[in-house]
């Protein structure tokens, strides 16, 4: 039997996913899998067969036995009184400080919870979430360590789950890192109680002092790369370069990965060689100093599977023995998934194991399939082109995008960092510390590298054609992709015969499994999603065939800090909530993109998807411009020379076949006359006879106007004015149009109070069903001609 620790790893990853899927007790699961074992040992002890399937077989039943045994254990010890309640918390420090702007987050391991005047013993993981008032306490916590022991009163807090479709959910991701509770606080409330020796604080301390290092070497944009690239501090890396690593698929160069594994790894073996050191010698040192490495940069898990494979493969070379990378592979998923079941269900781990096996078992083939003479060559692109085809199913599934560009870009840039940028990186800062000049003179050049990468990458970034978005696959979609991907690697592979007779039916087929996301099956309904933006608007509209239409982009009202409070990236609802849901959503472009006024609450993200997506038609009011966000919004339509409509007011439009809309305010004259909240654009959908409002932030005086002008018709979904204002949704407005249902986009626990019990009672008395975005998270409006569907993300008590 080959390679039993991969069969045993296989099996033990789909234990865990069924497990994932089903449930279970994890004795039921044991007493299976000790089940399996006796009765293929005994089989495979008189047949001589057998052996592979018994192993992977006991797998999947101890996988699931450990899955479900862990699951129920992981729960918080805290009780449960709703989602807020107050507790001074003692424990010990167990995460790096990450310190950003004005606010410390650190993991601690508690020892006790004084909660209400009851003191609860016991360990919970609770991350801790603290602002800094003052730029000297931003100091102090810098210097805080794993390992001290502290104390603080804070506000207990449970998670999140997800608010909008395809949204982040962060109490999942605490869930799969054993944290149920977050701890709201000030940091000038935290009581240091001890600081004892602690092997991950000296750690700790060593990465800081590096990181020190490095800011003397480089400047200040480049040092923060370099943090994320040889430290594996990837919140330093400058958040712009982030962003245009991340559209071109190069993103797995600014954090600690296989790859920089891999050079470390090499570059400390062969440096010990040439020191003097015996073969074995250099080993020794090597397998010493990878673990501590891998702690060093984050324990994350490319850098865990990376290193287990590094020591064993600088073992095997020790000792002269063939280096089996597939039962080393194999060893290293074990040992993760030991160590923590939840790591399969992290996009990391299922990037770097998959790619990793595909690399390991095709990149020979595909090398001597290229048609150039230099081998090394060969090697590379056979490398990219396993790595992105391995890569391509994950990266749409967990992050529903891919760019054309990532092919070439990885091509051209890896081998650069890979043989350059990575090594000589690491030799300034050991030649820093020994002589600082000689170490800038390696910083100024690295640094002039990276410029120039840079600058080309910016360039690229800018093009928005190459960057496919898809909807989540089905799971049936992921089988037959890697089928077909096998079938394509069987079939070119091959003999001159076989690559005749199955090349093209190969290349057909997978062209043809790639395409099957974007394709939509014919729908006749309309799609009306008010995202939870928090404190302001947004929606978007999906038609029958294909239209999209965003009305607002939600935002939050800029608020001037000082340097020392800034974060390395400001809060932007268009990059964590817009752009996230229209990627999932699979859109490519916006068609129509309407502000209904300029207030921040309601453009405040649009920029950010301007920059992203392309948009046909934008679709504003009457008056003149309202600040400088507005101002920045409309120069950068003209940068991209995008027409900026003014609608004509009563004129109504077709969309398509069924759906028409209608501009009802303001017009030319009242749009002059009107500013703020009552300058807002109001129109009307007509969607298969039913009737949608869409009302902006505008006010009764605005209302009243409407009225006058027009004779309203009942209203079937009516988008609530300004979050439920007082000010807005009078008696005599309700009473023309008489919704039938109303959605009031509104952030949690807002300091303006909305929305006001007052209008809440106007609708309650009406009979109106109403929706709540901060209640309700997201709320999907879908419309056909023959149904009428409501959906939230939150399932709240109705």
């Amino acid at each position: 039997m080959k390679q039993p620790f991969l069969i045993l790893s296989v099996g033990w990853a789909i234990g865990i996913g069924l497990a994932v899927q089903w449930g279970g007790s994890g004795r039921v699961w044991g007493l299976a899998g000790g089940g399996v074992l006796v009765v293929g040992g005994i089989y495979g002890y008189w047949r001589m067969r057998g052996g592979g399937w018994t192993l992977f077989l006991v797998g999947c039943c101890f996988g699931a036995a450990q899955f479900c045994t862990v699951e129920a254990s992981n729960h918080t010890i805290l009780p449960v009184s709703g989602n807020s309640s107050r507790a001074m918390v003692e424990g010990t420090v167990v995460s790096p400080t990450d310190v950003d702007g004005d606010q410390v987050r650190l993991t601690i391991r508690t020892r006790r919870v004084t909660l209400r005047e009851q003191q609860i013993q016991g360990e919970e993981r609770i991350l801790l979430q603290l602002r800094l008032n003052r730029s000297m306490e931003k100091k102090e916590a810098q210097t805080l360590k794993r390992g001290t022991l502290l104390a603080v009163p804070v506000q207990l807090i449970q998670p999140d789950s997800a608010r909008n479709p395809g949204g982040f959910n962060y109490r999942a991701y605490l869930h799969r890192r054993y944290i149920h509770r977050l701890g709201e606080g000030d940091w000038q409330d935290v009581n240091i109680l001890s600081r004892p020796f602690s092997v991950y604080g000296k750690i700790d301390s060593f990465r800081l002092f590096l990181e020190k290092r490095l800011d003397r070497l480089y400047p200040e944009n480049v040092a923060g790369l370099m943090k994320g690239m040889l430290l594996g501090n990837r919140k330093a890396v400058p958040a712009e370069w982030e962003e245009d690593f991340a559209s071109l698929g190069l993103v797995h160069l600014l954090a600690i990965s296989g790859l920089h594994v891999g050079v470390f790894a090499g570059g400390l073996y062969i440096g010990a060689t040439l020191l003097g050191l015996t073969r074995e010698k250099a080993a020794f040192f090597s397998i010493v100093t990878l673990p501590f490495y891998a702690v060093l940069t984050g324990a994350e898990t490319p850098v865990i599977r990376a290193t287990v494979m590094a020591v064993l493969g600088v073992i095997s070379i020790a000792c002269g023995k063939w280096k089996d990378n597939l039962s080393f592979l194999g060893l290293a998923a074990l040992f993760i998934l030991w160590w923590n079941p939840y790591q399969l269900l992290e996009a990391g781990f299922q990037l770097s194991f998959s790619v990793t096996f595909a690399l390991l078992m095709a990149t020979e083939w595909v090398s001597q399939r290229i048609p150039t003479c230099w081998p090394r060559v060969n090697q590379l692109i056979a490398v990219i082109m396993i790595a992105q085809a391995a890569s391509f199913p994950l990266l749409i599934t967990h992050f529903h995008e891919f760019s054309l560009f990532s092919w070439g870009g990885n091509l051209l840039v890896v081998p650069v960092v890979t043989a350059i940028g990575i090594p000589i990186g690491y030799l300034s800062l050991i030649v820093g510390g020994i002589h600082e000049g000689l170490g800038s003179g390696l910083a100024l050049f690295v640094t002039e590298l990276w410029s120039g990468i840079r600058s080309v990458l910016s360039f690229l970034a800018m093009w928005k054609a190459p960057r496919l978005f898809w909807p989540p696959p089905p799971w049936w979609w992921l089988i037959a992709y890697a089928g077909t991907l096998c079938y394509c690697l069987w079939a070119w592979m091959g003999g001159k015969i076989r690559r005749t007779r199955h090349g093209w039916m190969a290349g057909f087929l997978f062209i043809a499994v790639i395409g099957i996301p974007l394709i939509e099956g014919s729908k006749d309904e309309l799609q009306i999603t008010f995202l939870d933006v928090g404190q302001g608007d947004a929606a978007v509209i999906e038609t029958p065939e294909g239209n999209v239409i965003l009305v607002d982009g939600g935002g939050v009202l800029p608020w001037e800090k000082e340097p020392w409070q800034r974060k390395r990236e400001a809060y932007d609802v268009g990059k964590r909530v817009l752009i996230p849901y229209l990627k999932y959503r699979g859109i490519q472009s916006i068609d129509w993109l309407i502000m209904t006024h300029g207030d921040a609450d309601h453009i405040g993200g649009l920029k950010a998807v301007v920059n992203q997506f392309s948009v046909k038609h934008v679709i504003r009011n009457h008056a003149s411009l309202q600040g400088s966000m507005e101002t920045e919004l409309m120069d950068c339509f003209r940068q991209q020379n995008i027409p900026v409509l003014i609608p004509e007011t009563g004129k109504e439009w077709e969309l398509e076949p069924g759906i028409k809309w209608q501009f009802l305010y303001p017009s030319e004259k009242s749009g002059e006359e009107n500013h703020g909240n009552d300058s807002s654009l109001v129109f009307l959908m007509t969607v298969y006879g039913k009737k949608v409002l869409m009302t902006g932030d505008v006010e009764q005086a605005g209302e009243q106007e409407i009225m006058r002008q027009w004779n309203l018709p009942q209203i079937d979904l009516l988008k609530v004015a300004h979050h439920g204002s007082r000010t807005s949704s009078g008696e005599k407005w309700l009473q023309s149009i008489h919704p039938r249902m109303a959605v009031i986009s509104v952030g949690r626990n807002n300091r303006f109070g909305h929305p006001s019990p007052e209008v809440l009672n106007r609708f309650k008395k009406r009979g109106v069903d109403i929706w709540r975005t901060d209640q309700d998270g997201a709320i999907t409006v879908t419309i056909s001609p023959h149904t009428w569907k409501v959906e939230s993300v939150v399932k709240s008590e109705r």
